[in-house]
């Protein structure tokens, strides 16, 4: 079949292109359009055709737009792009990205325009629900650069400190800091410039009506060279740390040796302490931990009740002695991740009230590295089916079974006939290639019941359980293994031809694993010397029956 001629292809992909596109003369007539921009713009091809795109442009946006197509005219410019409003059909108003080059004949004469259209309506609305999530939050927030200036604050501000955003953004933000505080500040500041984050850091800024407020500031620096800020008037609480000191006194000597997450709760599950590797842990700064229900900021929802419940009973259970448990359970974070825990929780009186106290510790990686080192231990690291040892386990248990409940269990041991050819001619990444695709093609050549696994080198195994002892059903699926062990492989394109000699053994009393699969593999040395690239079935009387792809 002959090439497409380029005309073709760039028919082919302007029309089916999912940006909008458009051929448009010097004048601003729409010359040819493409289905995305139709449904960019909400008209049709020929409503477009019968138009300018100066009669769909927003009328703010015109001058612009021509302005700079003059200018591609001029040869000032090749092309240019900008942001710009087209007016629908429907009246909707859509933001576009508009690239714009020109074509030109032999002699440099200008003959069209090419226009490009990308849809970022959505792109600007999200924008918009930034801006006003900025402008509406109770929280100070505002946008820094590394000189020491604040280039944007929300309202917020004005509301704690009495200064307007002009005041606070046209000197340095220090001009603003308490003398005392101003050292700690620039510190701070410098280490978030080099690309670090900061939260819980406190210091006073002065008000415009005299004297200082607290403010705790969450700070992280990005790849633009600006800083984001996140920052609490937090006065009221520094003011009442007097007040909270006789309680931090009481578990302070539980804190000074907790090495895991720590927190403390009062008899109705209310969090009382929250240690530093809690906030690490679980991503809850002590302030906001603190004074919470315990189950509703770490426990998932399904185990909330659960919680409660062994809450009560450890209240019921108490007889004036202290109490100690350790169990294990999933967790919550703040971002939502689900985490399990090591979780030792007892209960103490502490001045005429019970008082709970836990220590947590994150055994999350712990557990995922205990799967995997028993899935690597388990499987095959190139085919990720299961390896021998995992095989052998897996059919002593169905051999067992099949001891206790009559049952028909057959083997299938599979070697790829041509396989070392594969390996000589095309080398090993081919041959490892190859042995991936047959093991995916063998496992949709099985039931979903039975166990798919590679002992060795080119040898698969397949254990049918409850094969109910039909040599029609295995003889089935030996040819559905016969067909797709024969099928071209795409890796081994211009190798030798391959194909799959297999053995099959039915399990009898007595056997053993071992037994069993020694059985399986003669047969299939059977099925090799009788020709290869055909199903040897043993029978209980040691017949031996041939099948093949017909």
């Amino acid at each position: 079949m002959p090439p497409s001629s380029p005309e073709n292809l760039f028919s082919a992909a302007f029309s089916h292109s999912q940006v909008g596109m458009a051929l448009v003369g010097l004048r601003g007539h729409w010359l040819e359009v493409n289905p995305s921009l139709c449904r960019i713009l909400g008209y049709s091809r020929g409503e477009l055709l019968a138009t300018t795109f100066q009669d769909l442009t927003h009328p703010e946006d015109l001058d612009g737009d021509l302005s700079l197509m003059d200018r591609v005219l001029d040869g000032e410019l090749d092309t240019y792009t900008l942001e710009k409003r087209y007016r629908r059909m429907d009246g909707r108003i859509v933001w576009a990205q508009l690239t714009v080059s020109v074509t030109r004949d032999e002699s440099g004469k200008p003959e069209c325009f090419v226009a490009q259209v990308i849809d970022i309506s959505a792109q600007k609305a999200a924008l918009e629900d930034r801006d006003a999530f900025f402008m509406l939050s109770p929280d100070l927030l505002a946008i820094a650069d590394t000189k020491g200036y604040l280039l944007q604050v929300n309202p917020s501000w004005t509301d704690a400190l009495g200064w307007t955003a002009e005041d606070l953004t046209s000197r340095p933000f220090i001009d603003f800091v308490h003398p005392d505080d101003v050292e700690s500040t620039l510190a701070e500041a410098r280490a978030v410039n080099a690309g670090g984050l900061t939260t819980g850091f406190c210091n006073r800024y002065r008000h415009a009506a005299g004297g200082y407020r607290w403010l705790e500031w969450s700070t992280r620096s990005v790849s633009n060279g600006r800083l984001y800020c996140t920052v609490r008037d937090v006065t009221d609480f520094v003011e009442n740390a007097e007040a909270l000191r006789s309680q931090e006194e009481k578990i302070r000597l539980l804190l000074d040796q907790a090495n895991d997450a720590f927190l403390g709760m009062d008899e109705h599950g209310v969090i009382t302490e929250w240690n530093k590797q809690a906030e690490l842990t679980f991503g809850w700064t002590a302030e906001e931990a603190i004074g919470q229900p315990m189950v509703e900021l770490i426990a998932p929802p399904h185990l909330r009740q659960r919680h409660l419940d062994g809450m009560a009973a450890f209240l019921a259970a108490n007889d004036g002695r202290t109490h100690t448990k350790r169990v294990e359970v999933p967790a919550l974070r703040r971002d939502g991740q689900e985490i399990l825990i090591e979780f030792s929780v007892g209960m103490l009186a502490h001045r005429g009230q019970r008082y709970f106290y836990a220590f947590l510790r994150d055994v999350s990686e712990q557990r995922r590295l205990a799967e995997q080192m028993h899935y690597q231990a388990t499987h095959d690291f190139l085919t990720g089916l299961p390896n021998r040892y995992a095989f052998m386990e897996r059919l002593q248990h169905a051999i067992d079974s099949a001891q206790r409940q009559p049952n028909s269990l057959a083997l299938l041991f599979i070697d790829l006939d041509g396989f070392k050819s594969v390996n000589d001619v095309c080398g090993h990444e081919a041959g490892d290639a190859v042995l991936i695709d047959f093991g995916r093609r063998l496992t949709g050549a099985v039931r979903r019941t039975d166990m798919v696994a590679r002992l060795a080198g080119d040898e698969f195994v397949v254990m049918l359980d409850q094969a109910g002892d039909a040599r029609a059903d295995i003889e089935q699926i030996a040819r559905k293994i016969l067909v797709a062990g024969a099928a071209p492989y795409p890796a081994a394109s211009g190798c030798p031809t391959l194909g799959a000699s297999i053995g099959v053994a039915f399990h009898t009393a007595g056997d053993s694993a071992d037994a069993l699969l020694s059985r399986a593999d003669t047969a299939m040395y059977a099925a090799k010397k009788a020709g290869k690239h055909q199903a040897a079935i043993l029978t209980a009387d040691e017949r031996v029956i041939y099948c093949r792809v017909t």
